[in-house]
């Protein structure tokens, strides 16, 4: 099978950034997720962190006159290290696949079994996937990418006030953050990630000024998340209220504020939900986001194990 794409798999963040900057900053909404991971990634590596164990690359997409076309990524760090999949021609999608499977195959890392991102080149990348493995493949969270240029505030807003997390919440955000991801890890039926990622992970969220509380009377009662800008774009998440404190508006003042703040500061401002969720949504809407694309996640339940196969 032939394509009129070719696939380059890099593992430097920076190579990927220097080759594909300018695709990823000409929409830099549809491409929050791949830019904020990259350039988080280029700050880690250059502050001298440990390369992590689990698997980190990136593909870079090009067309038959060698322009950038898309860029894919696999950088999850927990089980099923979701391959992210852009918006590529299917032929491009199909020849990605190959392209990961051999290079999986060559370095021993885990299997594909999971891919996110545009719904027809997703479809293409699992199918292409499923012809080298064989399984069954099934429907993971639907997502729903949002942006808001002018943000509606809550009118009454809920009682407290929105103030940055500090050293002294440490312990409080390391919780949330922990609860938050094995609630998301329960719904994606993977198990929960190892626990010293998530502590250093928010030390690092709170130094860099990337964690914000709703306070009520000394008591923080919800945490908003934002990621550092990429190209211009603030993406908000993970937004997480205990279930004592739900249902009394506090995600949606301090997602509000948060997101005013990030305009004010002349960026734009983006986040994901799950688009099978009424209440988020509506939330969302409200404040004044807008939806932008859907995606989705394939699962795959391979029959055995995948032969290498390389790129044609």
């Amino acid at each position: 099978m032939t394509s009129a794409h070719s696939v380059e798999i890099l593992e430097d963040p920076a190579a990927v950034l220097a080759v594909a900057g300018d695709l990823l900053a000409a929409d830099p909404v549809a491409s929050s997720v791949v830019a904020s991971v990259t350039h988080h990634a280029v700050r880690l590596f250059t502050a001298g962190v440990p390369r992590p164990a689990h698997p980190m690359w990136w593909a870079v997409v090009r067309d038959a006159d060698g322009a950038v076309v898309g860029v894919s990524m696999r950088t999850m760090p927990h089980p099923p290290h979701t391959v992210w999949v852009p918006a590529v021609p299917e032929d491009a999608a199909r020849l990605l696949a190959r392209t990961a499977l051999d290079h999986v195959a060559r370095t021993g890392e885990p299997p594909l079994t999971s891919a996110n991102g545009s719904i027809p080149a997703v479809r293409a990348f699992t199918e292409e996937t499923l012809r080298a493995t064989g399984g069954t493949v099934g429907e993971g969270r639907p997502d729903r990418l949002w942006e808001a240029t002018r943000i509606a505030r809550p009118d009454p807003a809920p009682s407290g006030r929105a103030r940055p997390a500090t050293p002294d919440d440490l312990d409080l955000v390391t919780e949330w953050f922990a609860v938050f991801h094995k609630e998301a890890d329960a719904q994606a039926g993977r198990a929960p990630d190892a626990e010293p990622l998530r502590i250093e992970g928010a030390r690092r969220w709170i130094e860099e000024g990337n964690v914000w509380l709703w306070d009520v009377d000394g008591e923080a009662v919800h945490l908003t998340g934002v990621r550092p800008p990429s190209f211009g774009v603030v993406r908000i998440g993970p937004v997480y209220t205990p279930a004592e404190h739900r249902g009394r508006g506090y995600a949606r003042a301090l997602v509000a504020e948060v997101a005013q703040r990030v305009l004010d500061a002349g960026h734009r401002v983006c986040l994901y939900t799950d688009r099978d969720n009424p209440v988020s949504n509506r939330v969302y809407a409200a404040i004044g986001f807008e939806p932008v694309l859907d995606q989705v996640n394939l699962v795959v339940e391979p029959a055995f194990s995948a032969p290498a196969t390389g790129p044609n």
